[in-house]
């Protein structure tokens, strides 16, 4: 049975990282708030021309994303398909939290 991963949102429209709910629900409560308004973050899997890389911290063309195009190069088996490489999001529906 696969595990589904959890979700993810920003905190603002303008926010380009997302986080879990459990950390955003942290930090507002260390921020004494009552409630928080995310942003949901949706995968983006019509892209095929970008992806992220977790290595560099930011969007990477995706045909630069090859043992053999990129120095930070990562992978348990030494191929295949790089441990860095991560998931593009985009900006979702607006979610209301209360905090408790």
């Amino acid at each position: 049975m696969k595990k589904d991963k959890p979700k993810l949102y920003f905190k603002t429209i303008d926010d380009t990282f997302c986080s879990s709910l459990e950390s955003h629900l942290q930090d507002a409560k260390n921020e004494g708030l009552e409630e928080v308004t995310l942003i949901e973050a949706d995968p983006d899997n019509d892209n095929t021309d970008f992806t992220w890389c977790t290595s560099e911290g930011e969007c990477v063309e995706r045909h630069m994303c090859k043992k053999s195009q990129c120095s930070s190069y990562n992978s348990k088996s030494g191929r295949g398909v790089c441990s860095d490489r991560g998931n593009l999001y985009k900006h979702g529906d607006e979610v209301s939290f209360k905090i408790e």
